[in-house]
């Protein structure tokens, strides 16, 4: 449902260091916590290092090491487990997830973008973060509405943003190509 299902399955360049799901059925704790043990039986190369439930999150790092790569990466799995409603097609669907990165497509349920554009902007509202920005300027490119974030008041006295930390934070999850949009919204 987050920036990675952006990336996946609508194309976006944002970088997501995360997995995020929302439950559309019940997933007792318990379930969960064997499902996240398990996940790793198969796989030497990668570590669970925590799964726990949270207040509405069940949670899980892995720690992945690969021959090949200089450092072992982590994989954050975050699952909401906030009581919401869920309907199928207006705010879910079957998609295709691609990625440049490897051949392997799969077909997952994800959140629309409709779904995501109310998401992103609660979520904008709470954490203030600049991801959050792009990704709502990203939905409405999709979606063909007009997205204009507005950093007129700053940081501290009025909730807005620092457009020093925008411009940080989004260069290292933006390839370089994209950054113009940064530049647009600190001109």
């Amino acid at each position: 449902k987050g920036g990675t299902a952006l990336r996946l399955a609508y194309d976006s360049p944002r970088f997501s260091d995360d997995l995020d799901f929302s439950l559309i059925a019940p997933f007792p704790e318990e379930a969960f916590l064997r499902t996240a043990e398990t996940i790793v039986r198969g796989l030497p190369q990668v570590s669970l290092s925590e799964a726990l439930a949270k207040r509405f999150t069940l949670f899980a790092l892995y720690k992945a090491h690969e021959p090949y790569l200089p450092y072992a990466f982590s994989i954050k799995l975050e699952i909401s487990t906030r009581p919401e409603t869920w309907e199928r097609g207006q705010d879910f669907a079957l998609r295709l997830l691609t990625s440049p990165v490897t051949p392997v497509s799969v077909l997952a349920q994800v959140s629309t973008l409709e779904r995501m554009w109310r998401d992103k902007e609660t979520a904008l509202a709470v954490r203030r973060q600049p991801r959050d920005l792009y990704d709502l300027w990203f939905i409405a490119q999709k979606l063909r509405r007009t997205f204009t974030p507005d950093l007129r008041s700053p940081a501290p006295a009025g909730g807005g943003f620092d457009r020093q930390a925008i411009r940080r934070e989004l260069r290292k999850y933006l390839p370089r190509d994209h950054w113009q949009v940064i530049e647009l919204w600190n001109a």
